[in-house]
């Protein structure tokens, strides 16, 4: 049997945990022109799954007859990478349309070209005003409705155009959902850009961990499918080994499977531990913890640095030699970037398996 497990990043994995009714219901959402879903912002931290959703949905909407979908990359030219994939999608009738769109043609050679003319008169003050409006009106004739996602999204001048755009776009009652997917700080920053306060009342979907049960049962399930054995006592501490964490999940099941034991016993899992902590540090944590400021760095190496689970917060402080006012900020920073959570008063936690051991081993090395 191949293994089910994949902790490729992007891929829509075979066994997809606790996010195939949130992928059903936005497909179900985004088909009324009416919905508030018609504008969703998915967040969480790297890992948790984002763009597994985004393909699922994109992947599911695709097959629908009236439907185009366009995937999109954050750059600096998001708006004619647009029209050149819808394009690429349209019939010949379509693409006969759109090129009687001003500022779009075909050369000698086949290639769209994407131009533009300043209009004056845009509320926007966007060039490219124009030709999206026109484009949306080319669909909306066709009956054709129009899926947009954007992965891993910034605050960049393309992505403020784009959005301020597509705010009118809907005003107008076009039916055009747009899918944006990012990490958590991200999003905060697109929410609150003051030319896009209207992503403000956009839906938002939060990744949540994955429940440690469902873990449980998944495992379970997948190894005994195929002829493969685990005791309960094992079977909990490789569900504990993930802390709910999605690419853990997918991690963990992969290199166990991969030894092709029958018996799945604590040997088994103490031959890929290193492997599977080498593979977290490397592919996700060094990226994460890199991405911080030097002050978050500096109260996750003093929360390592403690050897306790959970931490006293009052304990950072006195590690650092600073007030509870300024360890609240950063701990609430944290806390937004999902990389430590509060499971009583006073405390805190590392979200992540094994991430206290990766600070303190980079510290060590770095």
């Amino acid at each position: 049997m191949k293994n089910p497990f994949n902790p490729s990043f992007g891929r829509v994995p075979k066994i997809y945990l606790d996010r195939t009714q949130t992928v059903k219901q936005l497909e179900t959402d985004i088909q009324d022109v009416d919905s508030p879903y018609l504008t969703t912002l998915i967040y969480g931290m790297r890992g948790s799954g984002k763009t597994a959703l985004l393909t699922d949905v994109s992947r599911d909407i695709r097959k629908l007859p009236d439907w185009l979908v366009v995937d999109l990359t954050m750059s600096d030219k998001l708006i004619p990478t647009l029209i050149e994939l819808v394009y690429k999608q349209a019939d010949r009738g379509l693409q006969k349309l759109l090129t009687g769109i001003n500022g779009i043609s075909v050369d000698t050679a086949g290639i769209l070209k994407v131009a533009y003319q300043r209009d004056r008169s845009s509320v926007t003050n966007s060039p490219h005003q124009p030709l999206l409006e026109s484009l949306a009106e080319t669909l909306h004739q066709r009956k054709l409705k129009l899926l947009i996602t954007i992965d891993e999204i910034s605050s960049t001048p393309a992505l403020r155009e784009f959005a301020s755009i597509y705010q009118i776009l809907l005003r107008n009652e076009y039916h055009i959902a747009l899918l944006m997917a990012g990490l958590p700080s991200k999003v905060s920053e697109l929410q609150n850009d003051d030319v896009l306060t209207f992503l403000l009342r956009s839906q938002r979907i939060y990744l949540e961990p994955l429940s440690l049960l469902t873990i449980k049962s998944s495992y379970q399930t997948a190894f005994s499918r195929d002829g493969r054995s685990i005791n309960s006592a094992n079977l909990n501490y490789i569900t504990k080994a993930t802390n709910g964490y999605a690419y853990a999940f997918q991690l963990l099941g992969f290199l166990l499977w991969r030894t092709g034991a029958q018996q799945i016993n604590r040997g088994t899992i103490m031959q890929v531990l290193p492997k599977y902590k080498e593979e977290l540090f490397r592919n996700v944590y060094l990226k994460m913890y890199q991405e911080l400021s030097d002050v978050d760095q500096d109260f996750v190496y003093a929360m390592a640095s403690l050897n306790q689970e959970p931490v006293k917060t009052a304990a950072i402080g006195a590690k650092m030699g600073k007030p509870k006012n300024y360890i609240s900020i950063y701990r609430r920073r944290l806390i937004d970037d999902q990389l430590i959570i509060a499971p009583a008063w006073g405390e805190v936690k590392f979200t992540l398996p094994y991430f206290g051991e990766f600070v303190q081993e980079y510290h060590d090395l770095y």
